[in-house]
């Protein structure tokens, strides 16, 4: 089954399309997330998880995690924010342009828009692979590799 590569929501009343992140960017995307925002909730249920299994989480997780600075929480935004557009009387316009700029109107002070944004982008493209069997096949895959030198 192919897999979908955009959606439309309906947010405040507007109507935008996101659109499935590039293999690249959603890699680094989900590795983001592991890294830098376990610490806030998601370590728990990967650590239960891990520990059903019979395996040691403290083996497993990253021990030197730090949240994001400013610089890396705009950076991911921005990377979210980059498969969506807003659809507007006869076209599409990007919510951010390539050049960093905002797309459409109404978003530069609209906190609540621009969050649901980028939930709505991180929900329609790698959910599933928090909330299905990914993070367990690539944990399971990871455990099985065996390195070179050992």
């Amino acid at each position: 089954m192919a897999r979908q590569t955009q959606k439309t929501v309906e947010i405040q009343g507007r109507k935008f399309t996101i659109r499935a992140f590039d293999a690249f960017t959603g890699a680094y995307i989900a590795f983001t997330l592991m890294e830098k925002m376990m610490p806030m909730g998601m370590e728990k249920k990967v650590a239960k998880m891990l520990q059903a299994e019979g395996k040691s989480p403290e083996l497993m997780l990253p021990q030197s995690r730090a949240l994001m600075t400013k610089g890396e929480f705009n950076s991911f935004i921005r990377d979210c924010l980059s498969v969506v557009s807003e659809q507007l009387a006869g076209r599409e316009a990007p919510v951010l342009n390539k050049n960093g700029s905002w797309g459409v109107q109404d978003i530069e002070n609209n906190t609540m828009l621009l969050l649901l944004l980028v939930i709505n982008a991180l929900a329609f493209n790698i959910a599933d692979f928090f909330t299905g069997d990914g993070l367990k096949d690539l944990m399971s895959s990871l455990q099985d590799l065996k390195l070179f030198n050992t």
